[in-house]
């Protein structure tokens, strides 16, 4: 297995982000497209594997009158919403049931303009599918959430029975909701990437997974745990800090028919740190627990997905270096309130690429020489572009 590289530098990106910026804001965001597309090329250009390096042809034109729609769209939307609230929700229903044609277009879109080693990528998956994954799946997922239990309630409050009755209906009702919700988002994430990735092709070649919805659950179900126990120990040590703290509560139970001296107590420096403490614990402890899921799920995909059925993948990312690389990440770009932003995405795309592996003892070079002889023109017809990434796990 042979892992990827990734050469770039913050400094040298810092240049291009920092001119991408300007030019955004002065041209009153119209310079997006091509901000995106030199962001694009740069992380491309600076990917490499087994010697040779990824790129990226889009050009800021192709991709230009596709935001101008969807800048459109949302001046529409805004503008309906504060004249008729009415239409500002056919207006949104009507953006919502276009989100899975406009992942669909993405998808191709991406692939044809992305190549490696003069092969180009393509994406080949239908867009029937496209609505059933994108748009059936998480609706009913939305309906297992709120739906059966809100509708149990309603049918359960209006048969007359007992309070308590009705209200152990209602909890079983959210229970068998939640689960149903759990199920569903292993087949959603099942699903989606197989969708993506048995659809995506390197010029002739085929990407081909086989994955199960039960890993998806099983992971979800053990990260559900991991909040739930972090979540408690950040309780308890929220709760030994109060303790003490014992003459600021006992101050607070004293003050509760003194609304000047709630408020000096509220207002003390002592309270806002803890309240800020318990605030930014939760944040630090939710980017954990999401690493987690993050890291299992993508090492699960890349240890089932093969190109041609011959080359395999393979994610070493861990949970725990994801999750101090995402925290440190995110602290250092406030301590510099944002001017870090370019460095923590070089440091970031270096520690995917670090962490993602490639089986190249087949001889991988001879195939990449014999896909670029086979080169279809898949890249030929690239035409206007929706753009959007697609939040699967890789």
């Amino acid at each position: 297995m042979q892992a990827m590289k990734f050469n770039g530098n913050g400094v040298e990106y810092f240049k291009i982000w920092l001119v991408n910026i300007l030019l955004t804001i002065v041209t009153l965001t119209l310079y997006y497209p091509w901000a995106k597309v030199r962001n694009r090329r740069y992380f491309y250009g600076n990917t490499e594997l087994d010697g040779q390096n990824f790129e990226y042809h889009a050009t800021g034109k192709q991709l230009f009158f596709g935001y101008l729609i969807a800048l459109a769209a949302l001046i529409i939307y805004l503008v309906v919403q504060q004249v008729s609230p009415t239409g500002g929700i056919i207006v949104f229903l009507v953006l919502f049931l276009a989100i899975p044609w406009i992942i669909w277009r993405s998808l191709i879109f991406n692939m044809r303009v992305s190549s490696y080693s003069n092969v180009r990528f393509g994406f080949q998956g239908t867009l029937g599918t496209a609505y059933f994954n994108f748009f059936v799946l998480p609706l009913l997922m939305l309906i297992a959430i709120y739906g059966v239990p809100v509708t149990t309630a309603i049918l359960s409050a209006g048969s007359g029975g007992e309070a308590s009755f009705v209200g152990s209906i209602v909890v079983v009702a959210f229970l068998v909701g939640l689960g149903l919700a759990v199920y569903l988002y292993g087949v959603l994430q099942q699903r989606n990437n197989s969708y993506v990735i048995n659809g995506s092709r390197f010029g002739q070649g085929k990407f081909m997974s086989v994955l199960q919805a039960g890993p998806f659950v099983k992971i979800l179900l053990k990260t559900i745990v991991l909040f739930v126990i972090c979540f408690f120990l950040l309780l308890v040590l929220m709760a030994f800090i109060s303790m003490a703290m014992g003459s600021e509560v006992v101050a607070l139970s004293a003050a509760l028919n003194d609304p000047e001296a709630m408020e000096d107590i509220f207002t003390s420096g002592l309270f806002v740190s803890i309240i800020a403490a318990v605030y930014i614990g939760f944040i630090l402890l939710s980017i954990g627990v999401f690493a987690y899921l993050q890291a299992r799920q993508r090492r699960y995909i890349f240890a089932n997905t093969t190109l041609d059925g011959k080359f395999k993948l393979a994610s070493t990312m861990g949970a725990r270096s994801l999750a101090w690389i995402s925290i440190s990440n995110l602290l250092v770009i406030m301590v510099t309130l944002g001017l870090a932003i370019p460095w923590a995405s070089v440091r970031m795309a270096r520690f995917v690429a670090q962490n993602t592996q490639v089986d190249t003892s087949e001889g991988f070079s001879n195939y990449v020489s014999q896909r670029q002889s086979e080169q279809s023109s898949l890249g030929d017809q690239l035409g206007d572009a929706f753009d959007i990434d697609v939040g699967i796990g890789l």
